[in-house]
């Protein structure tokens, strides 16, 4: 466990919420386990968490890292999220100005704060901790395939794109799960993965040659669990992400897969590059999952965020005739048609 559950976590998502950068503030408003007293963001200031978002939290909005004292938060959460993921300069001072206010720091990019001298020597003056969450653990481990052995029963989701709703669509299959009282595990390879259920390796931080080991032995270690949910990365189309997607896929050896998209995306978000049909990739992961295991991708979690009600269910229909797969968004209509369509394929 990174931080205790207990901790109230002020988030700090500066000139940046609800605009697509993130991802990691609103993974944790939606999903995270820890109270949260509020979030700064002084160009929301005035609206709802829900306004700027759509998620359905009370958590008020406001302008400083001063102004959130008065909500006596323990932690300041580091809520961007983009390629690079480097800290921003802009942000440097409002996280000096937090550690000289005694919170701890909770940081999910790739700048670690402890590597920082000077806000190291802060921390250490001021008594608080600086969580670099995408620190990897010291696990220097090939994949064996030893999870072909165990007896949980595994699912990946994978996707067309990076951030289409992989995290996401993992809690919402865990909640299904948890629903019909199958002891399950949500396994975090991402940043904000990891701050919402305390453990997990930031995969992409991890040794190239070690990655699917990382994997394999996350699963190893909860393999008591009936159902495991690995919380897939990238797309094996992604000319950035591509290795650490293959990565999980061959690490986890899944028994199932649940493919992600966003509605209406035809273009990945980095470069001129078009998605195929989604068909296409349903057939390029089961080929490329078939060396390990065979897995079949059992339904499709469709992003449909941008859409109206009648333009999502129109949209969902569109892909299943398209897949002939159970199609479903399980932010927007919760998870239980995509775990049903996984209960299907593991009692066949």
């Amino acid at each position: 466990m990174y931080y205790s559950q207990k901790s109230k976590l002020v988030i700090y998502a500066q000139n940046g919420l609800g605009q697509g950068h993130t991802k990691t503030a609103e993974g944790v408003l939606r999903y995270g386990k820890n109270p949260i007293v509020a979030v700064i963001d002084k160009s929301s200031v005035g609206k709802t968490v829900k306004e700027v978002t759509g998620i359905e939290i009370d958590v008020p909005i406001i302008a400083s890292v001063e102004e959130s004292l008065k909500f006596a938060p323990d932690a300041m959460l580091l809520g961007g999220a983009w390629a690079g993921g480097q800290i921003p300069s802009d942000w440097r001072l409002d996280i000096i100005h937090a550690v000289k206010s005694g919170l701890d720091i909770i940081n999910g990019l790739h700048d670690f704060l402890a590597n920082d001298k000077e806000i190291a020597q802060l921390a250490l003056n001021n008594n608080v901790k600086l969580l670099d969450v995408r620190r990897p653990p010291n696990i220097f481990k090939v994949a064996l395939g030893k999870v072909l052995d165990l007896p949980c029963y595994t699912v990946a989701t994978v996707g067309s794109d990076a951030s289409v709703g992989k995290m996401t669509t993992s809690l919402e299959l865990l909640k299904s799960a948890n629903k019909k009282n199958y002891k399950s595990k949500f396994i975090a390879t991402g940043q904000t993965g990891i701050m919402i259920e305390g453990d997990g390796i930031a995969i992409d931080r991890v040794i190239s040659d070690f990655a699917a080991g990382a994997v394999e032995h996350l699963i190893v270690e909860n393999s008591q669990h009936q159902f495991v949910f690995v919380e897939g990365q990238g797309s094996l189309i992604h000319p950035g992400y591509s290795g650490v997607t293959l990565s999980i896929l061959h690490g986890a050896c899944p028994n199932a897969l649940i493919l992600c998209h966003k509605a209406n995306k035809t273009k990945l978000s980095d470069g001129d590059f078009t998605i195929p049909k989604l068909s296409h990739l349903v057939d390029l992961y089961q080929n490329m999952a078939q060396y390990m295991r065979p897995a079949k991708v059992v339904g499709i979690a469709l992003n449909t965020r941008s859409l109206s009600e009648a333009s999502a269910q129109e949209q969902i229909k569109t892909i299943e005739a398209e897949t002939k797969l159970p199609t479903d968004d399980p932010v927007r209509y919760g998870g239980d048609k995509l775990f049903a369509a996984i209960l299907h394929n593991k009692e066949k």
